[in-house]
């Protein structure tokens, strides 16, 4: 068999023959080098911060966008979870968007291994603890990654460890990964994988390959799916150039099959339940980003410390690695087909991130309206295992000298190139120098004690260049560049926000929520505490998202991302019973009011417009409560001129000349009045509008619709005045906007105060609410529907009385419990779609391990078990014992 079989390991089944064990001291290194390269990685990663002065390290945060507003506040509501605060349990979370499933959240956001920790931690320094996890993280895939590289190809362990640096501290995971906690897991599945394609190729560690499989796709199924896709390319390679018939090919790809099948049943909770999550959640493939990419930004992207604008695929895995990538075409020692074999998976994987088609079948069948080159880490780990194929059979000073002319010639070919900053150049430019020349010494065959120095000297660049490449990409990430920089989640504020949450709280009497003043994060409700309608994540069911738009909520990402009432109304329909409003940044005021309880009975009949236009969100809300409390007036504009039409009245632009100015108001090219009762509040509902708007006198309210991107809420725009007019001023600097012809609600405060008492009343005398479940109990006989204040997705089940659980119906958009001829109490209970089947595929796998565990015991018995004599008399039981007189 030749040099490109599949080797080492202690046995090689496919050459047939027994690899010998390595001396002593080889095995020493062999077990340091691993935690050596883990302790080496992290060293430059957080090397990199401090440089710049990035959290911890600093006073630059690090938790921006979706580190700051999803990550961060998961970790602390697992937190909360660890320590019995939580409204909630892993199946179903109260606190956010009103009350929704879980455990998607938790196996997309949480599943990590590493997030466990968050829990050893004070609650005011999870962030600290979420960088804990990305580090942690880095560290085991520079293990892991240094172990495999050993089983690709045999060789020295310190090398093998520096290049696993490159590796887990590469580009995407310095400008992606580290960042978003959950996808760190992949840099450590790859790897992992490519262990158990390893162990499939060589017949070993069937049962522990199945483990790692589940273990990768439950702790991050997304990522682990790209990793498992890379580790099948790998082993189509592996068997590709090794010397071994058709019939071992088939033996291995039937033992990878069914060891990663098996994999998949033990992981089919999270599977089936974050896909039948991510089929019911709200689309958004409306507004999708695209993956092309110019040639010269996507080779520029290969120079370590270099990002582009717009994005491209982050692949630079530091100097070492790309200097032994390229001189792996001169490397003489590599079969050619071996070179030819890497050279294309790295060419065609490359290419298969920028083409619409494989870039789906990367990213699950459905690009991303985030980051579009999630699996750029796959590219990173190709290209460290294709180094250390050329440095293993260590490259002679041609194709170093070979290898860095090419690295010149990228250098000439991207240095201006947006994606290349200074120190991304200068750091590439001096790397090249260093390593090629401490490469040309370690291949002089230097004693021993000269090549160790001369491999510490390359541990020691390899760190430095790593961490000036992390410095390089921090400093062009930094946040204030986009902006003002905010502090970190958990300030003063949001401390003392927690803290009077906490004092507001009467769970589940009434709900407290943070209110829409705060805003330290899109998940303020799981981050400050209490039970409101702030939620963003990726899960927001349809029947969510479309429930509380009807409502007048406001979303944002397309209904991924809601946001906390900020009417009387809701608040009552969702039994909210305090609030913290601001009047400055750190000025916080409780303020409470009369609040339903979660469970309240509308009678037959109570779902009906009362008055209002019946496709409005004025009747929508008056149906849910079942009382009449709004006016909904016509509305005249002061230009003669305009012409309403079926979608309203149209606006005019801003300073748009030969057109009526508000009195008063230089630009505001637009005035409307309406009648209504004196003292009563004014509500303004155009969900696109994209304006100001300000009652004569009042302070001007902003609207930021953006369909289908981002809906505006129902805003309070001022009072009736004392005649009964409504006069306000609309000014919009977009052409095409439109003001809906029922835009105007004015809410009739005494009618709301009696709706509520009339709830209150009618509702629940007690209210349990026990995780994933709540039960109530009802005013004796009580027909018409219960109505829960939370929406109604799919997975929940409810009774009323003694009856069989049924799916609830939808309340407008509220979960309603139909009570038949009469009912003294209510119950439902929530199971996620598809954790019932994703067990049972669980119990199945178990099974199938069993039997690869039992079946070698079975087979040693029935060898054991003694043949019956021909003549039909008993067996003889053979006799153990040594009789050690006779030795």
């Amino acid at each position: 068999m030749s040099h490109a079989s599949l080797t080492p390991a202690p046995t090689d089944v496919a050459a047939g023959r027994r690899i010998p064990a390595p001396p002593p001291a080889n095995r020493r290194a062999a077990r340091a080098a691993p935690p050596v390269a883990a302790l080496m990685a992290m060293v430059a990663y957080c090397a990199g911060l401090a440089l710049h002065g990035t959290f911890p390290f600093g006073i630059v945060p690090r938790a921006d966008n979706d580190l700051r507003h999803q990550y961060v506040p998961f970790h602390t509501y697992l937190w909360d979870l660890q320590h019995g605060t939580a409204q909630g349990d892993l199946l179903f979370n109260w606190q956010s968007g009103y009350g929704v499933g879980f455990l998607a959240d938790f196996a997309t956001y949480l599943a990590n291994p590493f997030s466990w920790l968050t829990g050893l931690f004070p609650r005011d320094e999870v962030e600290f603890a979420v960088f804990l996890v990305s580090l942690l993280a880095i560290g085991l895939a520079a293990a892991l990654m240094t172990v495999f590289l050993g089983r690709l190809r045999p060789g020295s362990p310190w090398l093998r460890a520096q290049l696993a640096v490159g590796y887990a501290v590469c580009g995407w995971n310095v400008a992606e990964g580290a960042i978003v906690p959950m996808w760190t897991w992949g840099l450590v599945a790859l790897p992992m994988l490519a262990l158990v394609t390893d162990w499939c190729l060589t017949g070993r560690r069937r049962v522990l390959g199945t483990f790692l499989i589940a273990l990768c796709w439950s702790a991050n199924f997304y990522t682990a799916a790209m990793a498992t896709l890379a580790a099948a390319i790998l082993l189509a390679l592996r068997l590709t150039t090794a010397d071994v018939d058709r019939r071992t090919r088939v033996r291995v790809l039937a033992r990878a099959a069914g060891t990663t099948a098996t994999g998949l049943l033990l992981a089919a909770p999270v599977i089936l339940v974050c896909a039948l999550a991510n089929a019911q959640a709200q689309p958004t493939d409306r507004y999708v980003v695209g993956v092309g990419t110019a040639p010269l930004t996507y080779l520029a992207m290969f120079l370590p410390g270099s990002l582009a604008s717009p994005t491209a695929p982050n692949v630079f895995v530091g100097v070492l690695v790309l200097l032994l990538v390229l001189a792996l075409p001169f490397q003489s020692r590599v079969p050619v087909r071996e070179r030819v074999a890497w050279a294309l998976v790295i060419t065609l994987t490359a290419v298969s991130f920028v083409v619409t088609p494989t870039a789906k079948l990367w990213q699950g069948f459905a690009l991303p309206h985030g980051a579009p080159f999630r699996e750029a880490f796959v590219l990173s780990g190709f290209l460290v295992m294709a180094a250390w194929v050329c440095l293993a059979r260590m490259p002679r000073p041609r194709a170093l000298l070979g290898g860095a002319a090419l690295l010149a010639l990228l250098v000439a070919l991207t240095h201006d190139a947006q994606p290349v900053s200074d120190p991304a150049l200068r750091g590439t430019l001096a790397g090249g120098v260093v390593f090629t020349g401490l490469l040309l010494l370690y291949a002089r065959g230097l004693r021993r004690r000269a090549r160790a120095v001369v491999v510490s000297l390359l541990a020691a660049s390899v760190v430095a260049t790593t961490a000036y490449s992390v410095y390089a990409v921090t400093t062009l990430e930094d946040p204030s560049l986009r902006g003002p920089s905010r502090p970190q989640t958990m300030t003063t504020a949001g401390l003392d926000a927690h803290e009077a949450l906490t004092g507001l709280s009467r769970w589940p009497d009434f709900r407290a929520e943070a209110g829409p003043g705060l805003f330290v994060t899109n998940n303020d409700a799981m981050l400050l505490g209490g039970q409101g309608g702030s939620y963003y994540s990726s899960y927001v069911t349809r029947e969510t998202a479309t429930g509380l738009a009807g409502l007048g909520l406001g979303e944002a990402m397309g209904g991924r991302h809601l946001w906390p009432a900020r009417d009387p109304v809701l608040h009552a329909l969702f039994g909210v019973g305090a609030t913290l409003d601001t009047d400055a940044p750190t000025v916080l005021r409780p303020r409470t009011m009369p609040a339903p309880p979660l469970v309240t009975v509308r009678p037959p009949g109570s779902d009906r417009p009362y008055g209002a236009p019946a496709d409005s969100v004025w009747a929508r809300r008056q149906a849910a409560l079942g009382a009449r409390v709004y006016t909904v007036p016509d509305l005249a504009p002061a230009d003669p001129g305009a012409v309403r039409t079926a979608a309203g009245w149209p606006l005019t632009p801003a300073d748009e000349p030969g057109r009526a100015r508000a009195q008063g108001r230089p630009g505001w090219a637009n005035t409307f009045t309406a009648r209504c009762a004196p003292g009563d509040r004014a509500f303004l509902y155009a969900p696109a509008l994209r304006a100001d708007v300000a009652v004569r006198d009042g302070v001007s309210q902003g609207f930021y619709g953006d369909p289908p991107v981002k809906l505006t809420p129902l805003e309070e725009v001022g009072r009736v005045s004392a005649d009964g007019l409504l006069t306000f001023d609309v000014r919009t600097g977009q052409k095409g906007q439109v003001l809906p012809a029922d835009a105007i609600g004015c809410l009739d405060a005494p009618a709301l105060d009696a709706a509520v008492r009339r709830l209150r009343d009618t509702g629940a005398t007690a209210v349990r609410v026990d995780g994933h479940s709540i039960s109530a109990d009802l005013p004796k006989g009580s027909t018409g529907t219960a109505v829960v204040a939370t929406t109604a997705p799919p997975g929940w089940t409810c009774s009323a009385d003694d009856g069989p659980a049924r799916p609830p119906v939808s309340h407008q958009g509220l979960l309603g419990v139909p009570l038949g001829e009469g009912a003294d109490r209510v119950a439902c209970a929530y199971t996620p779609p598809g954790l019932t089947a994703g067990l049972m595929g669980s119990a199945a796998g178990a099974l199938v391990v069993a039997g690869v565990l039992l079946a070698p015991l079975l087979r040693r018995l029935r060898s054991r078990s003694p043949r019956r004599p021909a003549t039909g008399e008993p067996p003889r039981v053979p006799d153990d014992r040594v009789d050690v007189r006779r030795r």
